[in-house]
């Protein structure tokens, strides 16, 4: 008798063996990661992922502000799960690269980042005006 009347969970196709017998799911986990499938199509499921990647680079870029660390070599910073790829702003400025991740500005060299300094939402605001 085991397994008769049972299903299969939607999510990952493995046998119901517990709790009633017309459940879809075999834990919360699928149930909600089938849901996100079915509520998030695939372009807002590539936009939190960026979203989440530019996240870390802030928290990074915040961290190493915090600890007074103004320049840092590229590969270091890409150790640390840094995506240098994703940035909120870039300019060139004659041969320098300027590079924003929300309210912090830093200089890229091909080797190293360099200056990095958080700007208050006041000056951001004034230097657009």
């Amino acid at each position: 008798m085991q397994g008769e009347g049972r299903t299969r969970c939607l999510c990952c196709g493995d046998l119901i063996l517990y709790g009633r017998p017309d459940r879809k799911f075999c834990s919360s986990t699928c149930k909600n990661r089938w849901h996100n499938r079915q509520k998030y199509p695939a372009q807002e499921l590539v936009e939190r992922r960026i979203i989440r990647i530019l996240r870390r680079n802030h928290d990074i870029l915040d961290r190493l502000i915090r600890l007074n660390i103004r320049s840092l070599d590229r590969i270091t910073l890409m150790d640390m799960g840094y995506h240098p790829d994703y940035v909120t702003s870039y300019r060139k400025v004659g041969i320098k690269q300027l590079f924003t991740c929300f309210d912090i500005h830093y200089e890229q060299t091909p080797t190293r980042i360099k200056k990095i300094v958080r700007t208050s939402l006041e000056e951001s605001a004034d230097s657009k005006r």
